[in-house]
């Protein structure tokens, strides 16, 4: 009798999960496009795991989302990506990207944001890091559930930065990027 109780618990437990779970294309989204996402030329990644983070740098509050994902490799030496994303917080709405050397703390009452994306971090054979260098570009940043969320929806360039073990065999020196909804 004992366990047919324990068997009738995980089962209704189990069922209580299944009808509670968020769905894969959540909402607004196309079917078979990941929610949270970034492209990289002609390379999709789909956001696997992130976080945010946010310290104080010279009376201002220097806020970090770090994506990166998950799964295995698909795309070959361009398999697996990391993206960064560093603000100042001022809230959400539309921010000016900016250099790495443009982003200081004498900038932070402005609304700027520095990106930089790594490609190839699924494999052995190398990776390689970009960052975005000069230009006008805007992102938008929102809050969902207490989280940042950024989208790039007009290609913004990123520069190659450095190879790391010989880096991504074939990669450009530099990509078009846009991102969707990365938190």
């Amino acid at each position: 009798m004992r366990t047919v109780k324990t068997l009738y618990a995980i089962s209704a437990l189990f069922a209580v999960m299944m009808s509670c779970s968020k769905s894969d294309s959540g909402s607004g989204t196309t079917p078979g496009t990941p929610e949270s996402s970034w492209n990289m030329g002609t390379y999709t990644y789909a956001r696997g795991a992130s976080s945010q983070s946010s310290s104080n740098v010279a009376g201002a509050n220097l806020y970090i989302i770090q994506a990166t994902t998950a799964g295995a490799p698909t795309q070959g030496v361009f398999s697996g990506s990391a993206l960064t994303v560093k603000f100042f917080d001022q809230g959400p709405g539309e921010y000016t990207l900016v250099s790495e050397t443009a982003f200081t703390a004498a900038n932070a009452a402005n609304k700027i944001l520095s990106i930089d994306c790594s490609i190839g971090t699924a494999t052995s054979t190398g990776s390689t890091l970009y960052n975005y260098a000069s230009g006008t570009a805007k992102a938008q940043v929102t809050k969902v559930n207490n989280q940042y969320r950024v989208t790039i929806d007009n290609g913004i360039t990123l520069n190659k930065k450095l190879d790391v073990n010989g880096g991504v065999a074939g990669a450009l020196n530099s990509y078009s990027f846009t991102c969707k909804s990365v938190f």
